[in-house]
């Protein structure tokens, strides 16, 4: 078995029942998906501020129990832990900036005003470190940002987000088994978890 691409994936989320199928928690989403498949069961890890399962190749999935604007200091005790380095780091986020459904893979870039991209930014002092992002759609007319993002999914969207949660996945499959290069190629703009054609 090859060493994964990235030994630590984050989904970013807010804790807690009220808030478990909002936008904000699409990377939560994708985890508990992630873990559901491989039957991995999440444990409380209160020294890091969260919960987390770990793969049999040793890849470990975490899920901030700090609440987004605070993620950073979660991911940072993680990576100090393990004495590992941003290289090592993936993690899912929300992004209003994409149509509902599509994904984006990047191997760095700006916060775009995410907050817990933001907090990431702050605790690991850099921008450089894997991201998927997932579309959750634009801001309404007449909403503000924070009201979105703590909204919840409505009926009429539930498939394009289930399609997106799979293509997450086999989008993280793919970077820790062909590279971050190849997913990026083949899923890129895609909400299908099996795209035929590179983007």
């Amino acid at each position: 078995m090859s060493a994964p691409t990235f030994k630590l994936v984050v989904g970013l989320g807010n804790p807690g029942p009220d808030y478990l199928i909002t936008r904000h928690n699409v990377g939560f989403l994708v985890l508990d998906a992630w873990a559901d498949e491989d039957n991995l069961q999440f444990k409380d890890e209160r020294a890091r501020f969260s919960q987390a399962a770990q793969e049999p190749d040793g890849t470990r999935l975490v899920k901030p129990m700090t609440f987004m604007n605070e993620s950073g200091k979660a991911v940072a005790a993680w990576l100090e832990w393990l004495k590992l380095t941003p290289a090592d780091l993936l993690v899912i986020v929300d992004d209003v900036a994409l149509p509902l459904g599509q994904i984006r893979v990047r191997p760095s870039g700006s916060s775009g005003g995410h907050n817990g991209l933001k907090s990431l930014e702050t605790h690991l002092g850099t921008d450089a470190y894997a991201r998927v992002r997932c579309g959750v759609g634009a801001v309404p007319p007449g909403w503000a940002l924070e009201k979105w993002v703590l909204s919840r999914f409505g009926r009429d969207e539930e498939d394009a987000v289930g399609d997106m949660i799979v293509a997450a996945r086999r989008a993280i499959q793919c970077c820790q088994s062909e590279g971050i290069s190849v997913a990026m190629n083949r899923f890129n703009g895609s909400a299908s978890a099996d795209p035929t054609t590179e983007r």
